[in-house]
């Protein structure tokens, strides 16, 4: 089924837009298909990270005007798709404008990072679990829906490493840190059953596994608790993540792989945020600069 003809139809018979309005939109949505024409997946097959990264990667290269008209492009489309149960859950339902975080989350700074790993979480079962959230989040900018379905068996204590099921159910091995590591294995340790191979390993205190949301909520919590008063979401610190890494040094192609994006152009929009970091610190320590 040709879904985007589908949608101007709708669009022109329905709701009397005119043709150019339709037409627009139609193009929009070509375009975004053609994004992830590479990796074989069809626009009714999205979620909402994969329109969140097809927007990141397209966000410093159109004006805000045409980021508002493909929002709404893409928010009708998959209204449209919901309401002729074409797909069970409306991934655009999130998605704002470009003043708003909703886009691009902000990376959190080294500082608000270091907070963050640094909090006294406890030695209780929850602080020794959100502690090991917080550290596997940062060290691996893993997607908050792989991290509340890794289990047991995708660890390697020993390698320093885990194994991601992401998009496509394409698998990937990420390195993460001895810090990380060690979080887990803490958690682990108190954590009482549910250690076979298959066994989800992020629960909450009854023992079944997290949702999305409830990693949301302990992180928005504990950032509060650090002191940061804005909302704080597992994205950011995947944002936070890729950000940091490529201050340091990281090769473009080795951050595609660790976040598990189809496309560079993808992974391309942390370049345009480390520059925009970069013109800060010239700006500041350049001789001739009239913010000095």
């Amino acid at each position: 089924m040709d879904h985007i003809q589908l949608f101007r139809d709708y669009l022109v018979h329905e709701k009397r837009y005119s043709k150019n309005t339709a037409d627009g939109y139609c193009l929009d949505l070509e375009l975004m298909q053609k994004h992830f024409a590479d990796s074989g997946m069809e626009l009714a097959e999205l979620d909402k990270d994969d329109i969140k990264d097809y927007l990141g990667a397209i966000y410093s290269e159109v004006a805000a005007t045409s980021l508002h008209r493909k929002i709404a492009a893409i928010r009708h489309f998959y209204m449209l798709l919901k309401k002729r149960g074409i797909i069970e859950e409306n991934p655009s339902l999130t998605l704002t404008g470009p003043k708003n975080s909703g886009l691009l989350p902000g990376a959190l700074s080294r500082e608000e990072m270091l907070a963050l790993i640094e909090f006294s979480y406890g030695t209780d079962l929850k602080g020794l679990r959100d502690k090991a959230i917080i550290e596997l989040l940062y060290s691996s900018g893993v997607r908050v829906g792989e991290l509340v379905t890794l289990r047991m068996r995708n660890l390697d204590m020993r390698g320093h490493t885990v194994n991601v099921l992401g998009k496509g159910k394409k698998e990937r091995l990420i390195p993460v840190t001895r810090q990380a590591v060690e979080s887990i294995d803490s958690y682990l340790l108190k954590k009482e059953g549910g250690k076979t191979p298959d066994s989800i390993i992020f629960c909450n205190l009854k023992g079944k596994g997290l949702t999305e949301r409830g990693v949301q909520f302990i992180i928005d919590k504990i950032a509060r608790a650090c002191g940061i008063y804005r909302k704080v979401t597992p994205h950011m610190l995947r944002h936070s993540f890729a950000t940091h890494f490529l201050e340091n040094g990281m090769n473009l192609r080795y951050l595609q792989h660790l976040l598990g994006h189809s496309n560079l152009s993808t992974t391309e929009i942390y370049t345009h945020v480390s520059i925009d970091q970069l013109k800060k610190v010239y700006s500041k320590a350049h001789p001739g600069s009239r913010n000095r």
